[in-house]
């Protein structure tokens, strides 16, 4: 399907958009606090349970949200090949990366940056496709999900990828993020009711 603006289809789909996204940032602020418990020694296995289902919820919404981002850009909700895609996303992070150097080294940086170093790390180039494989580990059943194949674990994935997901994620919030002082209310979700209607 074409998406053009100003049309109801695109409306509705950026309304999937910001739905997307804001069960992302739901799942990173259910992860957050309890990945600090973990930190300073709560780790039980309820816990552990926990954290792998919060971030895995994370890493799904996030996905699904830039590939709708970047299905947007093209202009259509054609399925876009997966190796064009895992590259589009390693591009994605190395764009916001360069932006971010840049706007230190033009003095125009938010204060809570880190030092300038740390966004001119090289992105890996198998990033996209990582991405894409630990979403399908957390999205279908498949013993890949446990480890020893060519899919990392969900562990694995972060210790080495976290910095990057972070950024896509922390790069979306200001436009997207369901925080807001007038809450932005999609139609699809308001209809989603089960209380019973009293007829007056």
């Amino acid at each position: 399907m074409k998406l053009e603006h100003g049309t109801v289809e695109y409306q509705k789909f950026i309304d999937s958009m910001f739905h997307e996204f804001t069960l992302c940032e739901q799942a990173f602020d259910e992860f957050f606090p309890l990945a600090g418990e973990n930190i300073h020694g709560r780790n039980d296995y309820q816990t552990r349970e926990q954290l792998y289902k919060t971030y895995s919820k994370f890493i799904e919404h996030l996905y699904e949200f830039y590939v709708a981002c970047l299905k947007r850009n093209f202009g259509k909700t054609d399925n876009i090949n997966h190796e064009i895609l895992d590259k589009l996303l390693t591009v994605e992070v190395e764009k916001l990366m360069r932006n971010m150097c840049f706007l230190i080294e033009s003095n125009k940086a938010p204060t809570w940056v880190n030092d300038i170093g740390y966004y001119q790390e090289a992105v890996p180039p198998e990033f996209g496709r990582m991405f894409r494989l630990v979403r399908n580990n957390a999205s279908h059943v498949d013993h890949r999900r446990t480890g020893g194949s060519d899919r990392p674990t969900l562990k694995e994935f972060m210790d080495k990828y976290h910095k990057f997901i972070f950024f896509l994620y922390d790069s979306a919030r200001s436009l997207w993020s369901g925080k807001r002082e007038s809450p932005y209310e999609v139609e699809h979700i308001k209809e989603f009711d089960l209380s019973i209607e009293k007829n007056s």
